[in-house]
């Protein structure tokens, strides 16, 4: 009788305690939106030609409660111009497309950051621009590629947000090597 007792004190602590986890894992949303942007910093070859540039984008995240894996797709826009224009006064390289990446959400018990770890294939639409005197030339192509990184989802001032680190690196095909940049980024997450 004593140990039916203490058994049923022992569920009912774990109970009130594990309720309130159980009850926002119920009414979470599966799907989380963010906006970020930041710098995106040439690497490899680029890096002799390109200066740093920028980058801007959006993303969804699909999770469901408790689990720590998921799935993030994004768009992204890139832009580096170049560190000798050869006389012309505009020279850049665009880089616009999307990442399909796996996200593994880290333990965070008792933090207010969440570390991630996320990578997956890109898709990128590269394109070269040249302007001088209202003459503008450019050429562009679509190549795929891969992309690894991580990052810490937290909050602040009441907004959640987002500081994210990755390696892209897009195939250009054809011996042509490969573009590759280092986005650095600070979104806000909704």
């Amino acid at each position: 009788m004593k140990k039916s007792i203490t058994m049923l004190l022992s569920l009912a602590a774990v109970a009130t305690f594990a309720a309130p986890v159980v009850a926002q894992a119920q009414v979470s949303n599966p799907l989380k939106f963010a906006i970020f942007g930041g710098a995106a910093l040439p690497s490899g070859d680029v890096k002799n030609d390109l200066k740093t540039g920028y980058t801007l984008g959006g993303a969804v995240d699909l999770r469901a409660p408790l689990m720590p894996v998921g799935l993030r797709g994004e768009l992204t826009y890139s832009k580096l111009n170049a560190k000798d224009n050869q006389g012309l006064q505009n020279v850049n390289m665009s880089d616009a497309g999307g990442n399909l990446n796996a996200v593994l959400w880290m333990p965070s018990a008792g933090t207010p950051l969440t570390a991630y770890l996320t990578g997956g294939p890109t898709y990128a639409h590269i394109s070269a621009n040249a302007s001088d005197s209202g003459v503008n030339a450019s050429a562009s192509e679509n190549h795929f590629g891969f992309n690894v990184g991580g990052g810490i989802d937290f909050a602040l001032s009441g907004l959640s947000t987002r500081l994210d680190v990755r390696y892209r690196q897009i195939s250009m095909g054809d011996g042509n090597g490969s573009f590759k940049t280092i986005p650095i980024t600070f979104g806000i997450v909704f």
